[in-house]
């Protein structure tokens, strides 16, 4: 039998985070070589290379040899430390090649989303002036030709490297060359060139851009060390062993993806299995099996509502799922610990685990230890139900801004974690509640929560005013985030500043926790809450078209064939909102006066082509509400 062994000894908790010490890691490239010499011809990535073929693997010293030979070209090429390099690209072991080169060189990366609009591309290359530009295929690469200016003088100067084999079919213009990826690694296998390796940990990673829901995106300037902190501070603190397997789908764009999904997942020695197919995210998981996986919190709703669906379609399936749920409820209620899975002990106990949850367990390829949500909030009767599983899984929260993580549950230990909380503040970082950002008197210990830590950013690249909005003082940062800190620490999130709004009645309503809520229901796909200065609230929401039709058919209510007929219809609107409202009604996450009075359907699915969502998944609330803005004009 394997011992399991953890990758490195935990940080001492009353270190100085102020700088690298010690043996710590001084730049990505750094504690990427340090993994290499833990775990050399340990399998790093997994991946598929093409749909029908096998998974393929890449060691760790096949990917450092890698990340090396691009490192090498881009030194021969003439990129210097604090230049730019941009990546549209998909996750892929080109993208952390790359990105990994850019750190060894001082040079940093500013990824972007293979599904942005081409405007959006545009906007973010002419604000980051990077010297070159890497794109995932000849789709990306014409999509991007349509989109930039036609002078030469707009591109990246150094040119323009294409993932795949083929030619490109749109061409940048003159005197901006296209290099294959093949041919561009090639180039620095040949090289006899001795790269100088960074070695500053104030330097700039990496530019991410932020959401943008309100305008153009922000380059969010984060350091080696801001990430380097968030890392190193619960290395070895969560259940996490050398050799586990993960199932990666989570955006490198996003911080959260890249610090935990591969940065954090590189230095524990793990096995980074690269989901190449989300519509076949089942298929793979149970190809891949793994013990760790990070998602966001829509993909655990999903998992939820489909499991009790199934769980609730015969009166057998009812009958044992009670059971199961019965025992996993008494065993855990023993255990007296959230979030932690806790394993079944008595015979009918393990008997109906068996039944019902290793099933449900199965789909995850049965041997899931481990997962973490982050990005927005969990329900608890999501997180409960995740745990009755058999799985441990811990929300966190954080940041694009704070390298991401600020807090998180798990870290602590078996029996720390508290559910309606994202759990304790992490190493090195403080929080600080200032009630003075609201002035909602029934809520007087909430207010906008302020990080100061070594993982808090340099600022908003070329936007000096809006880092001043922002930034306190160096590594301090005003989140916008509402929230309340308990006395032993714990931290809870009630909204954003921003996003709070006022009824006529005075009282406030934060609409992201509701929100969620109503997510949790089989019938609603995507939901948004406003009412701001009116008497009541009201929801728009983009339903489940194929629940909500069988739902109305067992209830004798007429659903017209039409999905726009259907969202119009006054009577299915009406037995929409009844089920909505009568489920606020028994949550107590609801108050009365939040609960929705009007309801109005929106028949297309929120997307970023149709620019109400960004590209990490956010509504677009001022182009939702322009787009309802005849209805919304029409309630009471």
């Amino acid at each position: 039998m394997t011992t399991l062994q953890r990758a490195w000894e935990p940080q001492p908790t009353d270190r100085s985070w102020d700088a690298p010490s010690g043996d710590d890691p001084r730049t990505l490239y750094q504690m990427v070589q340090t993994s290499v010499s833990r775990f050399g011809d340990q399998p790093l990535f997994g991946t598929i290379p093409a749909e029908g073929m096998e998974r393929v693997h890449l060691s760790y010293r096949e990917f450092a040899d890698l990340s090396d030979a691009v490192a090498t070209v881009l030194t021969d090429r003439g990129v210097e430390a604090g230049e730019r390099i941009a990546l549209i690209l998909e996750n892929s072991v080109e993208w952390a090649a790359t990105a990994v080169a850019a750190n060894a060189i001082g040079a940093a990366y500013t990824a972007m989303y293979t599904h942005q609009h081409g405007e959006e591309w545009t906007y973010i290359l002419s604000d980051a002036t990077p010297c070159m530009v890497m794109v995932a295929n000849t789709t990306v690469l014409d999509k991007l030709v349509g989109a930039m200016p036609a002078d030469a003088s707009a591109w990246p100067a150094r040119g323009v490297v294409l993932l795949g084999e083929e030619p490109a079919n749109e061409i940048p213009p003159e005197g901006i060359s296209v290099t294959n990826w093949s041919a561009f690694v090639q180039e620095g296998r040949a090289s006899s060139t001795t790269f100088e390796v960074a070695d500053d940990p104030s330097a700039l990673a990496t530019l991410i851009y932020t959401s943008g829901t309100t305008g153009h995106p922000k380059g969010v300037m984060l350091t080696n060390w801001n990430i380097l902190s968030n890392i190193l501070s619960v290395q070895s603190v969560f259940p996490i062993y050398i050799g586990d397997k993960s199932a990666s789908f989570l955006p490198w764009a996003h911080s959260f993806g890249s610090t935990v999904d591969l940065f954090y997942m590189i230095r524990s020695g793990v096995h980074v299995n690269l989901i190449s197919d989300v519509t076949r995210i089942a298929d793979e998981l149970t190809e891949i099996k793994p013990a760790i996986l990070c998602a966001v919190p829509r993909v655990w709703n999903r998992f939820y509502d489909r499991v009790n669906a199934q769980l609730d379609s015969s009166a057998v399936k009812r009958f044992l799922a009670g059971k199961a749920r019965k025992h996993a409820n008494k065993r855990i209620a023993k255990a007296g610990v959230v979030c932690d899975a806790v394993a079944p002990t008595t015979f009918w106990d393990k008997k109906f685990d068996g039944l019902i949850w290793g099933k449900v367990r199965d789909r995850f390829g049965g041997n899931l230890r481990f997962a973490i949500s982050g990005a927005s909030a969990l329900s608890p009767d999501v997180a409960q139900f995740i745990q009755m599983v058999g799985i441990s899984c811990f929300e966190g929260y954080g940041l694009t801004e704070t390298a991401p993580m600020v807090a998180a549950n798990g870290w602590m230990g078996y029996g720390e974690s508290r559910l309606n909380s994202v759990g304790k503040v992490l190493n090195g970082v403080k929080v600080t509640i200032d009630t003075s950002a609201w002035d909602d008197p029934d809520r007087p210990d909430e207010g906008e929560i302020v990080v100061t830590g070594p993982n808090v950013m340099q600022g908003y690249w070329n936007k000096p005013e809006e880092t001043e909005a922002v930034i306190v003082e160096p590594g301090t940062f005003r989140t916008g985030d509402l929230g309340k800190l308990s006395p032993d620490g714990y931290l809870t999130i009630t909204g954003r500043v921003k996003s709070q709004f006022k009824l006529e009645n005075g009282k406030y309503v934060s609409p992201a926790p509701l929100e969620e809520a109503m997510k949790l229901d089989a019938l609603v796909e995507q939901a948004a809450l406003d009412g701001r200065n009116r008497r009541h609230t009201f929801a728009i929401v983009h339903p489940n078209l194929a629940a909500l039709r069988e739902g109305l058919a067992g209830a004798g209510v007429n659903a017209p064939s039409d999905d726009v007929d259907l969202c119009a219809s006054a009577e299915v609107r009406a037995w929409l909102l009844e089920k909505i409202q009568s489920r606020a009604k028994g949550d107590t996450t609801w108050k009365g006066y939040e609960i929705p009075k009007d309801l109005i359907l929106d028949p297309e699915e929120w997307t970023t082509d149709n620019d109400l969502l960004t590209p990490t998944m956010k509504v677009k609330l001022r182009n939702l509400m322009t787009r309802h803005e005849d209805a919304i004009a029409a309630l009471d």
